[in-house]
């Protein structure tokens, strides 16, 4: 038998089939219903994998600003003393500023709260840490020689590396909520 359309008072057409469904029919009906359900999701599945990738690629970009801060105050005591070196330096701290700014951001409005609450925590140790480190740094005289480049004794960041590992721990634990 074939579906005879009618009209439907509330708007559209309805169908309905004259005559007995046949086993066929419901097995042609929930093979397409089934296949329907595993094509939904897989699609969910595939979304939500292209999420936590992004998200793995946001917080590995975020605590890689982080270290760029944390390494500025080397990059300092490194410098040659010129002026393209002292320009090229101001520039980096420059971008190293920006993104902290942008990557604080970003998590505060789309990670989880506590993971957004400890990256702002994360920076403002590292800053309260490498910050006067960095205006140490500059008030070194500038290395003139190869042999002055390995500094001999690193620059102690205890709580910024203390509250990076926190970061991290809830960084991968924690996954940003459903959008």
């Amino acid at each position: 038998m074939t579906p005879n359309p009618s009209p439907n008072p509330a708007g559209g057409m309805s169908v309905w089939i004259d005559g007995p469904v046949t086993g066929d029919g419901i097995v042609t009906l929930v093979a397409a219903l089934l296949a329907a359900l595993v094509v939904m999701i897989g699609y969910s599945i595939q979304k939500q994998q292209a999420r936590e990738a992004e998200q793995a690629i946001a917080y590995g970009e975020a605590i890689r600003a982080v270290h760029d801060y944390l390494e500025a105050p080397y990059r300092v005591r490194r410098r040659d003393g010129g002026s393209v070196a002292r320009m090229a330096i101001t520039d980096h701290l420059s971008d190293v500023q920006s993104r902290l700014a942008y990557y604080s951001t970003l998590l505060r409005v789309h990670a989880p709260k506590d993971v957004g609450a400890a990256y702002k925590q994360l920076v403002a140790t590292a800053k309260a840490e490498a910050g006067p480190q960095l205006t140490a740094a500059w008030q070194e005289r500038p290395t003139r020689k190869d042999q002055e480049v390995p500094l001999g004794a690193k620059f102690d960041q205890p709580l910024s590396s203390a509250a990076l590992e926190r970061t991290i721990d809830l960084m991968g634990h924690r996954r940003a909520p459903k959008q």
